[in-house]
């Protein structure tokens, strides 16, 4: 099962929702709404933890990274990975945490393979 959209690709693998983001994405509140729409849609609704791959971000802006973290951003998740590779996603990890409270769990790896054995205990 995958998905491709003009943000992120979608693929569910062991249980688990991996999405890639697009190279030189720009996430903005409309952006960051669709990316939560095509994931409901994609998941049909149900709870599920995700692995992000974050790489391809550029920016967030508040607005959309208050989105993402807010009932409404988070629904259908039961935790959420994020696998940084970079020290701009290291950064950008490390300050959307800092600076938005989220309602699940949320970490950041360097390993996709750590971040896959933490995200297998969200399975519900």
């Amino acid at each position: 099962m995958e998905l491709d959209t003009p943000y992120v690709h979608l693929c569910m693998k062991d249980n688990i929702l991996v999405g890639t983001y697009k190279k030189d994405l720009h996430i903005d509140l409309a952006v960051a709404k669709q990316i939560v729409r095509t994931r409901l849609s994609f998941t049909g609704g149900r709870k599920v933890p995700s692995l992000i791959l974050s790489g391809g971000v550029v920016s967030i802006d508040k607005p959309a990274r208050e989105y993402f973290s807010s009932d409404e951003g988070i629904q259908g998740l039961s935790a959420c990975a994020i696998i940084v590779h970079t020290e701009f996603s290291n950064f950008l990890g490390n300050f959307f945490l800092s600076v938005t409270k989220t309602k699940i769990p949320v970490k950041q790896f360097a390993d996709v393979s750590r971040a896959e054995k933490w995200l297998q205990k969200f399975i519900v």
